[in-house]
């Protein structure tokens, strides 16, 4: 085989082996809109499947850290710019650049427990134990945008609609849905306190849990398509599936699957309650940690795959980096990364990173297939133009 003719041979290969990978390749199909950014908000995007982008560091090595006037229970987020905003125990919301130093911080009427969200403009939205959400926005440094009043405190963190609408839980039994203006959209009353941060399925139907023992469904508009009833109190935030599925759990003990129509799929039973939120890997796996100090990994159809124990119970919820390494806290003051075998057949870190390369694996095979033309063509056996 001549030069020319294999030039043509491999572009051709690269084209027919591109096509079906480029056509493969997963699509980003959340529905909601929050920054694009590494972590915008709790769980990572408005299903909470906890599932990061990005892959952890093989080694720890402390890069800073920042000091607060008290205990940091909120969960952090980062900024499109690399800007992390978290809360405290010091009344204080705060905004911190990517090397560490403070960016600026806000003072509010109670702990900020409540983790933010960011909007796809830059928005920021928190809760606190002063009653209210705050909306900060950042066009000439940072400016108190509105705050809405709730009728007691907000620990539940904010999730945003497709439309923008601020979707948040408060201690006075109400889920609230807010306008990007500030003003109340609508209010869904439950029977007790709503520290559950709400999920968003792919139809707009907001998910929360309430300490009433119940998981609700609720419409765009407001009004309520189901509720599913646990055997105690919901204070894990669902997490949704790529199915549909809801994965809520309950201090019965138990982590619930539930079907898009309200219906039972499975439960699966730990040795204590499950305050954690579950995060879900990119084949379907639900991880979800327990007060009987372990962190289950459940396959889809709710039977274990494994279990890891810690030395104290496991409130925190799990984190998953792309390189399907699961990051989750205990009681035990430790900060646990773990990992294992991969079982899907696709490494999602090389997903990523095909992600990155596929344009220019393109531009090559290209090039390839233009320049052998051009060789055939001035040869006098390729295609003539007139």
């Amino acid at each position: 085989m001549n030069t020319s003719r294999f030039l043509i041979a491999l572009g051709v290969v690269l084209c027919l082996v591109l096509s079906p990978v480029i056509v493969l390749m997963p699509a980003n199909t959340a529905q909601a809109q929050p920054a694009d950014s590494p972590w915008p908000m709790f769980g990572q995007n408005p299903q909470r499947t906890a599932r990061s982008p990005y892959s952890g560091p093989e080694v720890p090595k402390l890069k800073w850290s920042f000091t607060t006037g008290g205990i940091v229970n909120s969960s952090p987020a980062i900024g499109a710019d690399g800007t992390i905003y978290v809360g405290s125990w010091d009344n204080k919301f705060y905004a911190i650049n990517p090397d560490g130093s403070p960016k600026f911080s806000l003072t509010t009427g109670g702990i900020v427990s409540s983790s933010p969200a960011i909007g796809a403009d830059g928005t920021v939205y928190f809760g606190s134990r002063d009653n209210k959400l705050y909306a900060i926005e950042f066009t000439n440094g940072a400016l108190l945008k509105w705050s809405f009043t709730t009728g007691s405190h907000v620990n539940s963190s904010p999730a945003i609609g497709a439309d923008g609408t601020i979707y948040v839980g408060s201690n006075d039994y109400r889920l609230y849905a807010i306008n990007p203006d500030g003003i109340q959209k609508w209010s869904f009353t439950t029977g007790s306190n709503v520290g559950s941060s709400p999920a968003i399925g792919a139809d707009g139907t907001v998910y929360v849990g309430s300490f009433d023992n119940n998981l609700y469904a609720i419409n765009p508009n407001g009004s309520q398509k189901w509720s599913f009833t646990t055997g105690s109190l919901v204070g894990s935030s669902p997490a949704i599936g790529a199915d549909g599925t809801i994965y809520v759990g309950s201090f019965d003990n138990k982590l619930y699957a539930i079907n898009p129509d309200g219906t039972q799929k499975w439960s699966f039973t730990t040795g204590g309650n499950i305050e954690s939120s579950p995060g879900i890997g990119a084949d379907g796996t639900i991880y979800v940690g327990s007060w009987d100090n372990k962190l289950y990994a459940i396959n889809p159809d709710g039977t274990q795959k494994w279990s890891f124990s810690t030395g104290g119970i496991i409130s925190s919820s799990p984190a998953i980096g792309a390189d399907v390494t699961i990051y989750v806290g205990s009681g035990d003051n430790k900060l646990y990364a773990i990992t294992g075998e991969y079982t899907v057949g696709w490494d999602p870190y090389l997903i990523n990173k095909v992600h990155v390369l596929l344009p220019w694996i393109a531009s090559i095979a290209a090039i390839i297939v233009a320049v052998s033309l051009l060789v055939l063509r001035r040869r006098g056996r390729g295609p003539q133009y007139t």
